[in-house]
C-alpha cells in the first residue's frame, strides 16, 4: 500500500497534493471523522461511496464532487470496490494569505451548505482534464506551482464549481460586485476569524464601520437569514463537529467557543438544535 504511506507521511506538510486514488488511501486516511489542515477538491470518477462532512452524510458517485474546507470533520463511511477518486489537496496557510482568498471568501456559506454537487457530464469532463494536468504538474522534481499560482488555482477551482452548481442556475442574483454581497463576504471574513471569541452583533458592526441596522438589514437581503443566525451556524457547526468527533467535555467545549458559562452554552445550543449538548452527543453514538 505504499500510496496511503506517501499520502499519510507528509500529506499535512505540503502546500499542495494532487493524484488518483488507485490504492483506497482516502478511505484509510479518513476511517476515523479528522479534521485535515487543507482544503480537499474530490472528485469521484468511478464507483460510488458514502461520507461524512461535518457530520452530515452524502452519497457520491461519478461526476460528484465535493469540497471539504481546512478545519472541517470529514470521513469516508464506505465505497464501493471499484470506486476511485481524483482529488486536489490546497494547504490552509496557502489559501489564506494568497490575495485570492478575499475574492472566494463570499462562496463560503454556499459550499458549507452544499459541499457535495452532481456534475453535469461535460462539466465532470472539465474538471477530470483540469485534475489530471494538476496531478502531472504535482509528479515533476521541478517545482512548477509558487505559492501564488497555488492560490490562483483554489480560486480557480472553488469559483468554477460554484458557477458549476445545479444550484447556481442562469437568472439568480449572483452578482458578486453588488455592494450588498461585498458587505456580506467582508462579513463572513470577519466570522470566520472570530467566531470563537464573539458573538455580539455590534462587534461585527463597528468592524466593518457599519451601523448594526444596516448590517442586519444586508444580511438579511442577502442570505435571507438574520445575521444573528448566520454567527451562530458557525458556532454551532463548530460545536456539533466536536460534540461527535473529539474527547472533549462539554464544558472544554464550551470554553473553547468563549462560553464561560457551561449553563449558558447549554441553552444556546439547544435554541439552534433543538437539543441539549449531552443529548445531542448521547444521540450520535446510539
Amino acid at each position: 500500500m505504499k500510496k496511503i504511506k506517501e499520502l499519510t507521511t507528509d500529506y499535512h506538510t505540503r502546500n499542495i497534493f494532487a493524484g488518483i486514488d488507485m490504492t483506497g488511501s482516502f478511505k484509510e486516511l479518513f476511517r476515523q471523522a479528522a479534521i485535515t489542515p487543507h482544503s480537499i477538491f474530490l472528485l469521484c470518477v468511478r464507483g460510488s461511496c458514502k461520507i461524512s462532512i461535518h457530520l452530515t452524510q452524502y452519497e457520491m458517485d461519478a461526476g460528484s464532487l465535493a469540497i471539504i474546507f481546512p478545519g472541517v470533520y470529514f470521513q469516508i463511511l464506505g465505497q464501493t470496490p471499484e470506486c476511485r477518486f481524483m482529488y486536489i489537496g490546497i494547504a490552509q496557510r496557502t489559501v489564506e494569505s494568497s490575495y485570492m482568498f478575499s475574492q472566494t471568501i463570499e462562496y463560503t456559506p454556499h459550499i458549507l451548505d452544499r459541499p457535495v454537487m452532481k456534475l453535469l457530464p461535460e462539466i465532470s469532463k472539465i474538471f477530470m482534464d483540469g485534475f489530471m494536468a494538476v496531478i502531472r504538474t504535482t509528479r515533476l522534481k521541478q517545482d512548477l506551482l509558487n505559492d501564488m499560482q497555488i492560490g490562483m488555482l483554489y480560486t480557480q477551482l472553488l469559483m468554477t464549481a460554484y458557477n458549476a452548481s445545479p444550484l447556481n442556475a442562469p437568472g439568480r442574483n449572483n452578482n458578486p460586485y453588488s455592494r450588498n454581497r461585498e458587505i456580506v463576504k467582508e462579513l463572513v471574513r470577519y466570522i470566520i476569524q472570530y467566531y470563537k471569541k464573539e458573538r455580539n452583533v455590534a462587534f461585527y458592526a463597528e468592524k466593518m464601520h457599519l451601523s448594526p441596522q444596516h448590517l442586519s438589514t444586508t444580511v438579511k437581503k442577502v442570505t435571507d437569514k438574520t445575521l444573528t443566525d448566520l454567527i451562530s451556524s458557525f458556532i454551532i457547526r463548530d460545536a456539533q463537529a466536536k460534540l461527535r468527533s473529539t474527547e472533549m467535555t462539554i464544558q472544554e467545549i464550551a470554553y473553547s467557543l468563549n462560553f464561560s458559562d457551561i449553563s449558558f452554552f447549554g441553552k444556546y445550543f439547544k435554541r439552534y438544535t433543538g437539543m441539549s449538548p449531552k443529548k445531542y452527543r448521547n444521540a450520535g453514538n446510539v
